[in-house]
């Protein structure tokens, strides 16, 4: 019996295999031969994707009967749909068409198995808003005040919501189905080829030997991991658990290293040249090119990763934690050899070149594939490993990887539909410019707040696009630039999983620790301090995103960047010797006045700042240094 129960889940897991694979091939298929219209790829993307989510759940549940006659049940009305829009595509399309009460219940269906499989995936956030709105989108005449409307029948609804490319197969599927699918598959691919330890190699090269190197090891690490892999919950599961237990191993306190864990890997969203998920959508719904974003996420990666790399050396230095011991970091002709390096090199460089010369997102990404298995396969045929087993690794991977972030972008799309066919998005608007006035800066603090509580729980792509919907164009009537509204909006979104009390990214990073989650969140908003400040720049003056004057766009990184240094400083409390309070106060003053758009702000910031960090530098310090060396003698 034993054996025939082993054989059966044997058997599963080859069919999941070929299945993914099958899965990964058809978006990469798409990518050098074109996508298909909206209503074909779409549904393909969504509904074949959702099998492989219940054939995976099958999986874990081995036994139990009737977890499993439920999931053949869910995976038979998962895939009615692609079959039946592939089927009927032409009569879909048609200006007259009227659907059947069966496609009525199909789209139901349906819409139950989104439910359960986002559930599954990443909980009861937003499948929860979506029922929410669901209900409030059919009982809108009985709501008071401004909340109430006309109402929508549930025909309309569901016509709306499955036979169009409007709502769930609307344009952030299509964005999943097309970019997002193809990133996610390179990503796989580097780190399937070796590109994962030969980041770990490069980090600890370039960080690893200075004070606090474990700490800025993993920061570096995450940053380029997450550059690849845009999830930040993923990124620290993956090099969390190798930086995490080194820092641990080598004196930092168990909730500090998963704080240093947490906050790198949340800005690798942030990272050019492939930044998360959300900076996808992002160019969609600004309809810009993707590289114009990448571009403007540059001086604000940089501010983000200097702020937690200042932290960590200020860290390491005020509690004597050295570096990586050298046997344990890799020589540069090491990490540089072709063999070791040109996994990651190549690609990446392909990919950036196709950028520069103009081709979309998804075709450099498809060349830097190409080249990537190119590379490998040429390299390893004299060492006889199985290449087919390592690209169908690479593949299968991809497909899991992808499954959430398309599960929650299905569920996200009847969200957003939900918002637009009620009117909530104007009416967020208009609380946002009343609670505001004609202050933007008030208008942000609110929508920062209503961001990261929005985002609460939820996986960035979802908080973006919840924040975007209703917040967004709120600042852009009051002024703001629209890239920089939602840049504001990207940031925050990104920052509530480090938020207290709902904190995803912190809480894998404290299991992973053993540490203490709301001591490691007190130090994730410490570490990356600057980062919840510098996004108020983009709402008054987007230099920092590249728009403006050069003079401009310098003077701005220039003062953002001392304001992101005395923001650290008074954050770890630590210069040449520890800082009093009395210092630490100005410090944090200095770094909120340099994001204010004013010139004057800009002159009595310098002011406080310099004045604070020289009473630092040479009263503290030489102070600090005697004492220790009175208490050592004693």
């Amino acid at each position: 019996m034993g054996e025939n129960v082993q054989a059966k889940k044997t058997r599963l897991d080859y069919f999941i295999r070929y299945y993914a694979v099958i899965y990964a091939a058809f978006h990469l298929y798409t990518a050098f031969f074109g996508s298909l219209q909206s209503l074909l790829q779409r549904p393909i993307h969504v509904g074949f994707g959702l099998i492989l989510v219940l054939l995976l759940h099958i999986k874990k549940n081995p036994g139990k009967k009737l977890v499993q006659i439920i999931d053949c049940v869910l995976i038979i009305m998962s895939g009615i749909t692609p079959i039946y829009m592939i089927t009927n595509y032409t009569r879909i399309v048609r200006p007259n068409f009227l659907p059947t009460p069966i496609e009525y219940a199909i789209a139901i269906a349906f819409v139950i198995v989104i439910f359960v499989c986002t559930i599954r995936l990443i909980g009861w956030v937003i499948p929860g808003l979506v029922m929410v709105f669901l209900v409030y989108a059919l009982t809108g005449p009985y709501f008071p005040g401004i909340w109430k409307h006309n109402g929508i029948k549930l025909t309309y609804l569901l016509d709306n919501l499955y036979f169009t490319d409007r709502g769930i197969f609307g344009t952030v599927t299509g964005i999943s189905s097309t970019m997002i699918a193809t990133f996610v598959i390179f990503g796989a691919l580097l780190f399937a080829t070796g590109g994962g330890q030969a980041f770990l190699d490069l980090a600890g090269c370039m960080v690893g030997k200075t004070y606090g190197g474990a700490a800025k090891l993993a920061t570096v690490a995450s940053g380029l991991f997450g550059t690849i892999s845009g999830n930040a919950a993923s990124n620290v599961a993956s090099t969390g658990a190798f930086t995490i237990p080194l820092m641990k191993r080598l004196g930092y306190e168990p909730e500090f290293a998963a704080a240093v864990e947490a906050s790198a890997s949340s800005g690798g969203q942030i990272m050019p040249p492939v930044m998360g998920a959300g900076a996808f959508i992002m160019a969609e719904m600004l309809m810009m090119d993707y590289l114009d974003i990448a571009k403007s996420a540059l001086i604000p990666s940089f501010l983000f990763y200097f702020g937690i790399l200042l932290s960590v050396d200020l860290k390491g230095r005020k509690e004597n934690l050295r570096g990586v011991p050298e046997d344990e970091i890799k020589t540069w002709k090491e990490v540089l050899a072709p063999r070791q390096s040109l996994p990651i090199f190549l690609p990446v460089g392909v990919l950036l070149f196709f950028f520069v010369c103009g081709y979309t997102a998804v075709t450099c990404a498809a060349y830097a594939i190409v080249v990537g298995v190119v590379f490998y396969v040429v390299t390893h045929l004299k060492t006889g490993k199985d290449i087919f087993r390592v690209m169908g690794d690479a593949l299968e991977g991809g497909a899991k990887d992808m499954l959430s972030v398309m599960a929650l972008i299905a569920c996200a799309q009847i969200l957003l539909n939900m918002i637009s066919m009620t009117g909530v998005s104007v009416k967020f608007t208009n609380m946002v410019i009343a609670l505001g006035g004609e202050s933007i800066f008030l208008a942000g603090v609110f929508a920062m707040f209503a961001t990261m509580v929005l985002g609460m729980g939820l996986p960035t792509v979802a908080a973006y696009l919840l924040g975007a919907s209703v917040m967004a164009p709120a600042l852009i009537r009051l002024g703001v630039a629209p890239l920089g509204a939602h840049f504001f909006i990207f940031y925050y979104s990104i920052f509530a999983g480090l938020t207290p009390p709902v904190c995803a990214t912190v809480f894998i990073a404290s299991a992973l620790a053993k540490a203490k989650w709301v001591k490691t969140a007190m130090y994730a908003l410490l570490i990356s301090v600057g980062a919840f400040v510098i996004p108020f720049v983009y709402l008054t003056n987007p230099a920092l995103l590249l728009i403006g004057t050069v003079p401009e766009i310098i003077r701005v990184a220039i003062s953002s960047t001392f304001g992101i240094l005395c923001l650290s400083v008074a954050g770890m409390g630590y210069l040449r010797g520890d800082a009093p309070w009395y210092l630490r106060v100005p410090l944090a003053v200095c770094g909120i006045l340099l994001v204010m758009p004013s010139a004057m702000t800009d002159y009595i910031g310098y002011g406080i700042g310099i004045v604070s960090l020289a009473a630092q530098l040479f009263v503290c310090g030489p102070r600090a240094k005697k004492l220790a060396a009175v208490k050592e003698n004693t």
